[in-house]
């Protein structure tokens, strides 16, 4: 059974999180790449975001027995064959995951330009994952089912 207050806590997470990133997201191009301390905190902050994402779904997909999870894409796919997100968006944040982990295994080739890009136009992303996520629980009944 899904954990309603568990994915709750974790959608509350993600909302700390999109109100810093929207918070970094008022310094220039320049500011940010010559600061290592903006930087990090982008990279990061955009990082764990991701990670609440696939949490989530993980979560969810664990609850409602679903096995076949081979990678963090996986998670994201699964969830819209689910129709618990929109399957086209699932289609148009299946790249979270690939960015995930280049922020945590490639962080010393990151390309600033593209961490830039999506802290300026794709947090909105997360805003809709967790509004699809929070229609998601509405529909199970008191017990998570």
């Amino acid at each position: 059974m899904v954990d309603k207050e568990i994915v709750s806590a974790k959608l509350a997470e993600l909302g700390r999180y999109l109100a810093e990133l929207e918070r970094l997201k008022a310094f220039s191009f320049e500011e940010v790449s010559a600061s290592l301390q903006k930087t990090w905190a982008i990279e990061h902050g955009l990082q764990i975001a991701i990670q609440v994402v696939i949490d989530t779904g993980n979560h969810i997909l664990a609850a409602i027995g679903e096995n076949r999870i081979e990678d963090y894409a996986d998670i994201i796919d699964r969830l819209g064959e689910r129709n618990i997100i929109p399957p086209d968006f699932a289609g148009s944040i299946r790249d979270m995951a690939g960015f995930r982990n280049i922020l945590v295994h490639e962080y010393v080739e990151v390309d600033l330009k593209m961490v830039y890009q999506v802290l300026q136009s794709r947090l909105d992303d997360f805003r809709k994952f967790a509004g699809y996520i929070g229609s998601y629980l509405k529909t199970l009944g008191q017990d998570g089912v």
